[in-house]
């Protein structure tokens, strides 16, 4: 019988090696760190988009929805950049 936590620790553990560096003026940085902050600046041009539009009062709860928003474009920045 094979515990289930164990086992997630361990593929978290032997994935964590596979991502990719990126060599960014000489210091590596984890390329998700550039996928979050490419997500994040899409996100905030998103709103600004959105509130000169007329849109923002007719989207719900803001702090789920640009939430939501930036995890969707951080993963398809990610999916985009690193698709390799």
């Amino acid at each position: 019988m094979i515990n289930r936590p164990a086992s997630g620790a361990a593929l978290v553990l032997c994935a964590a090696g596979c991502d990719p560096v990126l060599n960014v003026a000489g210091s590596f940085f984890p390329a998700w760190m550039v996928s979050m902050l490419l997500g994040v600046g899409l996100t905030v041009a998103a709103r600004y988009v959105f509130s000169v539009a007329g849109l923002e009062p007719h989207l719900g709860p803001t702090t789920l929805i640009y939430t939501s928003l930036g995890l969707f474009l951080t993963v398809v920045a990610w999916l985009v950049l690193y698709r390799a």
